[in-house]
């Protein structure tokens, strides 16, 4: 785990080593936390195109639970599971109605890691941690694409 300061705004980065459930090949993985944007988690899995972002709260309750959230037809999005077992969390990414892959990590190492998260940025304070200037910037940039 690897945390970053810069003045208000902190980063958090968590390693998960992860497994494909279809091939069963190895992938580091990675969960990065902005506490300026407090809501979201990124995941960026090793070979995997893209990252997804999701909320930290479908993460939380997919240790115990299914959850996710959804997705428009062109974006990816997560669903979050723990396995028969217990022992693993499964994270199936999805595209609209479409599972692409399926991923599992320890579910220890997963609640581990999200503690840390609701540590930096306890539940309810998230409103108050938003850097708008950040999320302003990022929409403007998107836009103009």
């Amino acid at each position: 785990m690897t945390t970053t300061q810069t003045d208000e705004t902190a980063e958090r980065t968590c390693y998960l080593p992860m497994w494909d459930e279809a091939s069963e090949e190895f992938h580091n993985g990675y969960l990065i936390y902005r506490t300026g944007d407090p809501f979201f988690v990124r995941l960026e899995i090793e070979d995997w195109p893209a990252p997804v972002v999701a909320p930290r709260d479908v993460l939380r309750d997919g240790v115990t639970g299914r959850a996710e959230c959804l997705s428009k037809p062109d974006t990816t999005a997560l669903r979050v599971q723990p396995s028969p077992d217990g022992k693993y969390v499964l994270f199936g990414i999805t595209q609209g109605d479409l599972l692409l892959g399926v991923f599992r990590t320890y579910a220890d190492a997963l609640d581990k890691h999200l503690a840390g998260l609701y540590e930096l940025v306890p539940e309810g304070e998230e409103m108050t941690r938003i850097d708008w200037d950040f999320l302003i910037a990022c929409m403007c940039a998107r836009d103009s694409k």
